[in-house]
């Protein structure tokens, strides 16, 4: 799905939009008179998910945003509360996990990445429910 926001900038004789969403691509492009599109794109799954979440659910919610011009800003944070809140999460799982404690002091980083990776996918899913699917 393409958002496009209404307020036009002028561009080469064109009347364009100043921000474009396209939820499949996951970018946000910026149209900016006098100066080469700034288009940013993020790729991380919890953004993927919460576009297709938002666009099939909210999507008078992504075009305010779009049209607020808050779009870039909003997701820019949105990944990185998500992100950090995975991290913290694990932190704390892996912290009271005898087996991760265990192959870290005997030295089996394979094992214990293993686990550290299994703790990650294990956080998401209340994650995913409480910030990237609303």
């Amino acid at each position: 799905m393409i958002i496009r926001s209404k307020d036009k900038v002028q561009i080469n004789g064109k009347n364009k939009p100043v921000w474009v969403l396209d939820t499949d691509a996951m970018t946000v492009t910026h149209n900016i008179p006098d100066a080469e599109p700034s288009v940013t794109t993020f790729s991380s799954n919890h953004i993927k998910y919460h576009l297709h979440y938002s666009a099939e659910y909210r999507p008078a919610r992504l075009k305010k945003l779009v049209n607020d011009g808050t779009i870039l800003s909003y997701l820019t944070e949105l990944d990185r509360s998500v992100t950090d809140a995975i991290e913290r999460q694990v932190e704390k799982m892996l912290e009271n996990d005898i087996e991760y404690l265990r192959a870290v002091a005997v030295g089996d980083l394979a094992k214990a990445r293993g686990l550290e990776n299994m703790d990650r996918l294990c956080a998401r899913e209340p994650i995913y429910a409480t910030m990237v699917y609303v």
